[in-house]
């Protein structure tokens, strides 16, 4: 879809207008009002009407709720159900006027840009069928919103580019093949880039990312991608979990479990998303992206329970769960990243079920002990809607990970606060004389939904790709 920005579109034709109005109708004229509400339309949050149009084929009408409570999160809904019917009506050029700007300004250009893109996008490219979608798109506002259009469209586009590498299923995609993405991405925008193969995962002492990788003929791989400007304000290190499939190992999933498994590559494709937009807005933050890569596979070279595994800076663990891989592999990332000595290492992972019975398919979990880092990541997450949720590093739970055979293990003694004996098993590999703030953010919620939700269609959501973009662009104001 190809996206303007107009400041005039009297005299403009187009096969469909989408325009905003509150709930009540106060704005909307007489005439327009009565035939809205025969189709009970009344401009509450998320409400769509079409009627025809003259200059336009079809207006349509998206509610932005109560004029007073508008805020960012209705005006993306509003957005993305306008550009959807545009697409049910097999609209190719569209117009649509910013929404919400009287009362949120950038804000609301800001968000009327990321409706627009995260509620067009489909992952159709298997499909021979592939759907009648919008060619053209113009927006129309007051120049004064231009750049926070952009910016909102900018941090939507990368969230689309990840979740297109989070739906690609395992076949296509493997650790071999999201290297050469990061590659790709490399090239394109400047980057450095370093990939290891066994060889290098071997004398960096990588065990966690070799013992779970070498049960699959696809072999592991770890990424690393950096963008350092020359007047850097602050070193953000990412970390991102990259199981390209995930079939549990020989603690093997049922297969309920096991089929939407190509998601849990989520953490490091927001990794490669935020790298993107990165590399677009070139801020005066130096980023580097980690990404441990594997396939979590049966055969007869995999690892079993009772393993036993011994990291580079000494600590033990022992396997009880090859189906807890993700930590394993984050184990050696984080080692990894604390050499770089950062003012903030934050990964991302679809880490645990626990964290989805805790806080259900829409929030992520949060785990920080720096309390100025939370309530600013916790505050984004309310503005961009990608929601997060502080859990704690509960201390006490310390012992749930305390092993048998070696200092800790993989997964807790009982099945009771799974996330945070997850989180506290990371921690162990945090060198915090080296790393000023860490946080773990658990997106196995959120990360890929099994329906359509808000501006999201059935599949990966991009998140947090918006939330932790934004706060990289924060740090270097």
């Amino acid at each position: 879809m190809k996206i303007e920005f107009k400041t005039e579109i009297k005299g403009k034709k187009a096969d469909a207008l989408i325009t905003g109005v509150y709930e009540g109708l106060k704005e909307v004229e007489k005439e327009e009002k009565e035939k809205l509400k025969a189709l009970s339309f009344n401009g509450k949050k998320g409400e769509v009407a079409v009627l025809p149009g003259q200059a336009f084929k079809s207006v349509i009408f998206v509610g932005l709720g109560k004029k007073g409570e508008v805020n960012q999160e209705a005006v993306r809904i509003a957005a993305a159900k306008g550009i959807r019917k545009a697409q049910e009506l097999k609209a190719k050029r569209v117009v649509c006027e910013l929404l919400g700007v009287d009362k949120l300004k950038e804000k609301g250009a800001k968000a009327t840009a990321e409706g627009l893109v995260l509620g067009n996008y489909q992952f159709n490219k298997y499909k021979k069928e592939k759907g009648e979608g919008v060619e053209k798109l113009t927006v129309a506002g007051q120049k004064e919103f231009k750049k926070a259009f952009e910016l909102g469209r900018a941090l939507a586009e990368a969230a689309n580019f990840t979740r297109d590498l989070v739906n690609e299923p395992g076949n296509v995609i493997n650790p071999e093949k999201l290297a050469e993405v990061a590659k790709e991405l490399s090239k394109e925008y400047g980057f450095d880039c370093k990939v290891f193969d066994e060889k290098k995962l071997e004398s960096n002492q990588m065990v966690g990312i070799l013992t779970v990788g070498r049960g699959s003929k696809n072999p592991p791989r770890f990424i690393h991608i950096a963008y350092k400007p020359k007047k850097a304000k602050k070193k953000v290190v990412l970390v991102g979990k990259g199981v390209t499939f995930d079939s549990g190992g020989l603690n093997i999933k049922p297969e309920q479990f096991m089929k939407t498994m190509k998601s849990d590559k989520a953490g490091a494709c927001a990794v490669l998303g935020i790298m993107k937009l990165i590399g677009e807005l070139q801020p005066n933050v130096e980023v580097h992206g980690l990404i441990p890569s594997v396939e979590n596979m049966p055969d007869g070279k995999a690892y079993r329970p009772d393993d036993i595994i011994v990291y580079r800076n000494g600590v033990s663990v022992e396997v009880l769960s090859t189906d807890a891989e993700g930590r394993l592999i984050l184990a050696d990332a984080l080692l990894y990243g604390s050499e770089l000595e950062p003012d903030f290492m934050i990964d991302m992972a679809t880490l645990t079920g626990a964290c989805v019975v805790a806080l259900g398919h829409y929030t992520s979990g949060l785990f920080t002990e720096d309390d100025s880092l939370a309530k600013e990541l916790c505050s984004l997450s309310e503005e961009t809607g990608e929601k997060f949720w502080r859990l704690p590093l509960d201390r006490d739970l310390e012992e749930e990970i305390k092993g048998a055979y070696a200092d800790i293990q993989n997964v807790g003694k009982s099945r009771y606060g799974g996330a945070i004996t997850a989180a506290l098993f990371l921690k162990k590999f945090v060198n915090k004389d080296k790393v000023k703030s860490w946080a773990h953010i658990d997106i196995a919620g959120p990360a890929f939904l099994d329906r359509d939700w808000k501006y999201y269609r059935q599949g990966a959501t991009g998140q947090p790709v918006r939330t932790l973009a934004q706060f990289i662009l924060n740090e270097e104001e």
